[in-house]
């Protein structure tokens, strides 16, 4: 079987270049398939898998023409198309009922989630055409793929309650990712809060809420949590405020990742989003989880993921953010060490595993259909 993978962007971030470099290095590992991933962007490419789209088309609306001519090329060659969903396009009443083998994936709950990105009457409006050329893009397709359980049920009751859906969740190399080396200390909490941007379904504001409830008091112990990543002059003036928030929290900034593991491997708790209810999200499937997971760090969150098991001493999943809550699991998770976490959290964090898992669950079944 032949399937391609299609991501068409104005601009690719970082996490999604790693996620797709982990899928397009897994897929020579796979057997009996060819899996192709094939991403465009605006700027040059950075990868073998990625390529930059022809001028002309860079334009927002011309960019989604451009994602349709390309899967209709690929649908002549390949069993199966997997194509990122395109949101308030106007081509996909003209296209999708043309390409009979593709399949929709999805990384959000569109509808809501333009109502966040665009405020007032523009987000509005492009959600209200999103929930119309969506519900007929989706309805024609022969599967809705979700990188959460949650999404995939979604997407199909809005948009299409006949047809299948599986789950497609992001996940890593774990062998090409280091292992952090021990260097946590007996008498202090280290916890790490990284972002590339720390916007709203972060939950930023609900540590900072935490710090000034006053809920931490111990005089044996110290908890510092690091904050890595692009913080807004807001959020720098606020975490800056206080006596206590400028105890509790250490701004590094942007930093790479030669930059922050030195920092990281002396955490106790890595900190994954607080906030996904503000996506309208229960549930999630972030790289950075994966990553830190990968890393060997233990995982204090906001919601559910597949990769985190509630029962394993080195996750913690809560409803409300509290320090002290913070505390007592790093001092909990020292005794565990980095290899266990990495070890037991390899089956459910590979990307390879994910693709396998997704193969032999419905796409050789559906390529039938």
């Amino acid at each position: 079987m032949r399937l391609v993978h299609l991501t068409v962007s104005r601009q690719l971030s970082q996490g999604q270049l790693k996620q797709l470099r982990f899928e397009y290095d897994a897929a020579k590992d796979l057997k009996n398939v060819e899996w192709i991933t094939l991403a465009y962007h605006n700027s040059s490419a950075s990868q073998p898998f990625v390529h930059q789209t022809p001028f002309i088309f860079r334009w927002i609306f011309f960019r989604k023409l451009w994602c349709w001519v390309v899967a209709i090329k690929l649908s002549r060659s390949c069993d199966l198309v997997m194509m990122r969903h395109i949101t308030f396009d106007p081509f996909t009443f003209v296209f999708a009922p043309l390409i009979k083998n593709r399949i929709s994936v999805h990384h959000s709950k569109e509808v809501e989630e333009l109502k966040l990105i665009r405020k007032g009457w523009k987000g509005k409006a492009a959600s209200w055409l999103e929930k119309v050329s969506g519900r007929f893009s989706v309805s024609r397709t022969k599967m809705i793929l979700g990188v959460t359980q949650e999404i995939a049920e979604y997407e199909r009751d809005l948009r299409a309650p006949d047809k299948p859906i599986d789950i497609y969740p992001n996940g890593v190399d774990v062998e090409k990712i280091e292992i952090l080396q021990d260097k946590r200390l007996p008498n202090e909490v280290n916890a790490v809060f990284i972002c590339g941007t720390f916007s709203a379904w972060h939950g930023l504001d609900k540590l900072v809420a935490a710090v000034d409830d006053g809920d931490v008091q111990d005089d044996v112990v110290s908890l510092t949590i690091h904050l890595i990543g692009k913080l807004s002059y807001c959020q720098m003036s606020e975490i800056q405020a206080t006596e206590a928030r400028r105890k509790i929290f250490k701004i590094h900034g942007s930093l790479s990742e030669i930059e922050y593991r030195p920092i990281m491997e002396k955490c106790d708790v890595g900190i994954a989003s607080l906030a996904m209810e503000r996506q309208s999200l229960l549930e999630g499937s972030t790289l950075k989880v994966r990553e830190m997971l990968a890393m060997g760090m233990p995982i204090y969150s906001g919601h559910e993921d597949i990769a985190l098991v509630k029962e394993e001493p080195f996750v913690n999943i809560v409803q409300n953010v509290c320090l002290k809550d913070i505390l007592d699991f790093g001092l909990k998770s020292k005794s565990v060490t980095r290899e266990k976490i990495r070890r037991f959290s390899r089956k459910r964090i590979s990307k390879l595993a994910a693709m396998e898992s997704l193969i032999s669950n419905e796409l050789l079944w559906i390529k039938k259909i």
